[in-house]
C-alpha cells in the first residue's frame, strides 16, 4: 500500500473524502482483503484515542487552593517577596543594564559634548553648501505644470 491510499483511507475515516472517492475505496476495499484490514486497523485506532473520562476533584481542593490565596495577602496586592528568586534577579540585571545602556547613550550623543549647540546650526549649512533644495524643486515643478496649463488655456 503507497502513501496515497493511506492518506485516502484516513481521509475516509475522517468524512473527509468526495462521495465518488469514497464509494470506488469501498468499492476497492472489498475485492482487495489487505486494504480493508489496513483500514479496519485505522479505524481501530482511531477509536481507541477518546481522551478518558474527567477525573473527579479531590475531597476539599477548593478550600485548599481558598485557604493559600488568603495566606498570599490582600486580594491585588504584589510583593517582590512573592517572586521567585529568578525573578527578582532577572528584574535587577535588566534594570542595571538599562541604566548602564542609558548612561552610555547619553555620553555619546553629539550635543552632550561640550561647544556643540546641537543639529540646527549644521543642517542649516548643510542647506546652504547644496544648491539641492526639495521644497525649491516641488515649488519648480509646480510652477511649470501650471504654466503648461495656463499656456493650454
Amino acid at each position: 500500500m503507497n502513501r496515497g491510499t493511506e492518506h485516502d483511507l484516513i481521509r475516509l475515516l475522517h468524512g473527509e473524502l468526495a462521495e465518488g472517492e469514497a464509494r470506488e475505496l469501498r468499492a476497492r476495499m472489498l475485492r482487495e482483503p489487505d486494504l480493508a484490514a489496513a483500514f479496519r486497523r485505522l479505524e481501530r485506532t482511531w477509536n481507541g484515542l477518546e481522551p478518558p473520562p474527567p477525573s473527579p476533584v479531590p475531597p476539599g481542593f477548593a478550600a485548599r487552593v481558598l485557604a493559600r490565596a488568603r495566606a498570599q495577602g490582600p486580594p491585588g496586592a504584589l510583593s517582590w517577596s512573592a517572586a521567585p528568586g529568578w525573578v527578582r534577579a532577572a528584574a535587577a540585571a535588566a534594570l542595571i543594564a538599562g541604566a548602564a545602556l542609558g548612561a552610555g547613550v547619553g555620553r555619546s550623543w553629539p550635543a552632550a559634548q561640550a561647544g556643540e549647540t546641537g543639529f540646527q546650526e549644521e543642517s542649516v549649512s548643510i542647506a546652504e553648501e547644496n544648491e539641492y533644495s526639495l521644497t525649491g524643486s516641488y515649488w519648480e515643478l509646480v510652477d511649470e505644470t501650471t504654466g503648461d496649463e495656463e499656456q493650454q488655456l
